[in-house]
């Protein structure tokens, strides 16, 4: 979201999305961990295949979505706000996942 608010800025913007990615990038190996953590068996392949395929759905329907928004409001930052909105809504999710079931 700061990438918006700092669109003005080149350097400012860019920082902050490098910010962001890093803060990304750095979650996925705990992210994918989850799974195995408490699923066995084909139970664990079932859920990352599930997640996958719901990960392909957004990537697919993600642009789409960025571009209605554009197109309704007349501006790019409701695109953005929605997508940090989703990543915040993700990062909860995972938080929410009990600690005894992790941590077996």
């Amino acid at each position: 979201m700061l990438s918006v608010v700092w669109a003005h800025s080149t350097l400012l913007a860019m920082a902050s999305l490098t910010l962001a990615t890093m803060g990304i990038l750095t979650t996925l190996p705990l992210f994918w961990s989850l799974p195995t953590a408490f699923l066995a068996g084909t139970g664990a392949a079932a859920g990352i295949a599930m997640i996958n395929s719901i990960g392909n759905l957004a990537g697919f329907l993600g642009p789409y979505a960025v571009g209605w928004l554009k197109q309704a409001t007349a501006a790019n930052a409701a695109g953005m706000y929605l997508l940090a909105v989703f990543m915040l809504l993700g990062g909860l999710l995972a938080v929410s996942v009990p600690a005894r079931l992790v941590n077996k």
